[in-house]
C-alpha cells in the first residue's frame, strides 16, 4: 500500500487578503466619516443655556445646521444659503422620510430672525422633529 504524499497538496484554507483590504476599508470609512462629524460639533459657537434639555442622540438629527455670530448658515463646515438649504433638506426627507429630523446649533447671540428661515424651510419640506442644541445652564 502506497502512502499518499503530502508534498503535492495545496493547502485547505481561506485566503485572507481579501477581508484584509476589506477591514482596512471600513476603518479608513468610520475615521473619515467621525472626523467630519466631530468637525461639525467643534464649530466655535457660544451656545444659549437652558435649565432642561433633552441629551443628544446622534441617531435621531442627522443633519446639523450651524448659525455663527456673523449669522451664517453652515452644513457640515460650509457656509449655505437658501437655494442650497432647501437642497440639503429636500435630500434629508428623501433619505429618512418621515423620521427625518434636524438638529439647529447656533451662537447665543444671534438673534431668532436668523433661525426662523431655517425652522419655515424644514417645515415646508416636512421636516417636524427640530431640536436646538444649548449647553448647561451653571448651578447656581
Amino acid at each position: 500500500m502506497q502512502v499518499p504524499s503530502t508534498s503535492h497538496r495545496r493547502s485547505v484554507g481561506a485566503n485572507m487578503t481579501p477581508m484584509i483590504d476589506v477591514v482596512f476599508l471600513l476603518i479608513i470609512f468610520f475615521l473619515v466619516s467621525s472626523h467630519l462629524a466631530r468637525q461639525e460639533n467643534r464649530l466655535p459657537l457660544d451656545l444659549p443655556t437652558a435649565a432642561t434639555f433633552d441629551p443628544f442622540d446622534p441617531e435621531r438629527a442627522p443633519v446639523t445646521i450651524s448659525v455663527n455670530r456673523q449669522a451664517q448658515w453652515l452644513v457640515a463646515g460650509n457656509v449655505v444659503d437658501v437655494p442650497a438649504l432647501k437642497d440639503v433638506l429636500s435630500d434629508l426627507v428623501e433619505r429618512q422620510g418621515s423620521a427625518a429630523a434636524i438638529r439647529i446649533r447656533t451662537d447665543g447671540a444671534v438673534q431668532y430672525r436668523y433661525v426662523e428661515p431655517i425652522l419655515r424651510e424644514a417645515a415646508l419640506k416636512g421636516i417636524t422633529d427640530a431640536a436646538i442644541a444649548v449647553r448647561e445652564r451653571d448651578a447656581q
